[in-house]
């Protein structure tokens, strides 16, 4: 069974509430306004941005574009009034998220651990 296949199995395990607080916190602690989460080849697993299903798959070209200046686990993109955070959750997931605020690296590491264990990685 593959990542997906695990992640999808543990999200259908989840009651809709149980799921809807997990995007409560990404919200209130994180000030994500739109998320997604997407497997390194760019399969959808999870988000809120309008067609994220679509959109999840340009996320590891976006990765792949930006870590040609500066390799890191995470980044902050400023355009126009929105900061979009894209982080590696683990080696075979990444999360993009957009918001107003340019997250720290306490901020960054507290996002990655609940998100592992939101998906149960």
């Amino acid at each position: 069974m593959g990542i997906i296949d695990r992640i999808k199995s543990l999200l259908g395990s989840k009651t809709e509430e149980e799921i809807r607080d997990f995007r409560e916190l990404l919200k209130k602690k994180f000030g994500f306004e739109e998320f997604l989460y997407a497997t390194t080849e760019g399969l959808p697993i999870m988000g809120t941005f309008p067609d994220y299903e679509e959109f999840s798959a340009k996320v590891p070209e976006i990765l792949k574009s930006i870590s040609e200046l500066k390799s890191s686990n995470f980044y902050s993109i400023v355009a126009g009034e929105y900061v979009y955070t894209l982080v590696q959750i683990s080696s075979e997931v990444l999360m993009l998220a957009r918001g107003f605020e340019i997250l720290g690296e306490e901020d960054i590491q507290e996002l990655v651990d609940k998100s592992r264990k939101e998906l149960g990685i």
